[in-house]
C-alpha cells in the first residue's frame, strides 16, 4: 500500500511538471514567431464567412489552414518568420493569393478580396503586401535579413559609440529612444527610453541570453546567421517579463527546400577609412 501511494504521488507530480512545461512552451511561442490576421471580403466589402484560408511558407512549403469566422476574419498564430503565400477561396468566388512577410514579434494584417467566379481560377496579387500591426500600441523595430545585409552597422566588429562588439545589436542604436550609456556603465548594451542597460533582456530563439555577471548579452550571433532581430521598447507581452528595459530578440536562419549557402570576406583597413 505504501508503494502504491508513492507511485500515485510520483504520477501526480509528474503530471504537474508536464503541465508547467507545456505552459512555458506556449508562453514563449511569440518570442520566436509572428502572427498573421486579416479579413476576407467580396468586391463590395461584405465579409465572406467560412472561406478556406491557407498560409504556405514559401521557403519550406509547410502549410497552415483555417476558415474565416462570422465576420470574415482569420488568424494564424505563432507562424515561423518568413515569406508566406496567403490564399483564400470560397464557393462562387475565384481563389485569391497574396504574398506577405511574417516578422518576429509582430501581428501583421493581410486582408484579401475575392472576386466572383470559378474557384478553380486563381488570382495572384503581384508584389509583397505590407503587413501593418494594428493589434497593439507596442513600440518595436524589426530588422530582417535583407536589412541586416544592407546596413553596415550590423557587421561592425565594434560599435564606435559604445566601444563594444555587439554585432546586430548595434542596429538598435538607430531606433528612436535608444542611446549609449556614455560613461555611466551599469550593464552592457544600449540604453532604451532612459533605462540602464542592466534592465534590458536578451533572447536567442526565445532562450535566455543574459549574462548574469555583467548584465548584458551572453552570446553574440553573427549577422549572416540572423533571420530577424527585433527591439521592443514598451507595452510588450507578459512573456517578455524578464526585465522592464528593452527586449532584444533574435531568431536565426532556418533551412529551406532549396540548396543555398553564403561566402564572404570580412576586411578592414584603416587606410580605407574616411578621415
Amino acid at each position: 500500500m505504501n508503494r502504491f501511494l508513492k507511485f500515485k504521488a510520483f504520477a501526480y507530480f509528474s503530471s504537474i511538471l508536464g503541465l508547467l512545461a507545456l505552459s512555458c512552451s506556449l508562453a514563449f511561442g511569440q518570442a520566436i514567431s509572428g502572427n498573421l490576421v486579416g479579413t476576407v471580403v467580396d468586391s463590395s466589402g461584405a465579409a465572406i464567412t467560412g472561406a478556406d484560408v491557407t498560409a504556405r511558407n514559401v521557403a519550406t512549403g509547410v502549410v497552415w489552414t483555417g476558415k474565416t469566422n462570422s465576420t470574415g476574419g482569420y488568424r494564424f498564430d505563432n507562424l515561423p518568420i518568413g515569406t508566406y503565400a496567403i490564399s483564400a477561396k470560397a464557393t462562387g468566388f475565384q481563389t485569391t493569393t497574396e504574398t506577405v512577410d511574417v516578422q518576429l514579434n509582430k501581428s501583421g494584417t493581410a486582408n484579401l478580396t475575392l472576386t466572383p467566379g470559378s474557384a478553380s481560377t486563381t488570382i495572384e496579387v503581384a508584389g509583397m503586401a505590407e503587413t501593418l500591426d494594428t493589434t497593439t500600441a507596442q513600440i518595436q523595430t524589426t530588422y530582417e535579413a535583407k536589412m541586416l545585409e544592407d546596413l553596415p552597422t550590423a557587421n561592425l566588429g565594434v560599435n564606435t559609440t559604445t566601444g563594444l562588439n555587439l554585432g546586430v545589436l548595434n542596429l538598435s542604436m538607430l531606433d528612436a529612444g535608444a542611446s549609449s550609456t556614455g560613461g555611466l556603465g551599469a550593464g552592457v548594451g544600449p540604453s532604451l527610453s532612459g533605462e540602464r542597460p542592466r534592465n534590458n533582456n536578451f533572447t536567442i530563439e526565445g532562450v535566455d541570453n543574459n549574462n548574469k555577471g555583467v548584465t548584458g548579452p551572453l552570446v553574440y550571433v553573427p549577422a549572416d546567421a540572423v533571420a530577424n532581430f527585433t527591439v521592443l521598447q514598451n507595452q510588450f507581452s507578459p512573456e517578455f517579463g524578464h526585465s522592464n528595459g528593452g527586449q532584444f530578440n533574435i531568431v536565426v536562419k532556418s533551412g529551406t527546400n532549396s540548396f543555398h549557402g553564403e561566402a564572404y570576406e570580412y576586411f578592414q583597413n584603416r587606410n580605407l577609412n574616411a578621415i
